[in-house]
């Protein structure tokens, strides 16, 4: 199962700003983001996951 997180920690994974971020989210149209909730649902990580892919771990890959 997907874990909650913020739209600022999910920017920061992917390693864009939190503007281009959330423009990437305005592509994904069943998100159905609520501007008042701050957290996003496991659901909505899931379907960001899905259209974007997981992000990569910087820190621990090894080139």
């Amino acid at each position: 199962m997907k874990k909650i997180a913020t739209r600022t920690e999910l920017a920061k994974q992917y390693g864009v700003s939190y503007t281009t971020f959330l423009n990437w989210l305005k592509e994904i149209p069943e998100l159905n983001l609520n501007s008042k909730n701050r957290i996003l649902t496991p659901k909505q990580v899931a379907l960001i996951y899905k259209h974007l892919d997981e992000p990569v771990d910087i820190l621990n890959t090894t080139i």
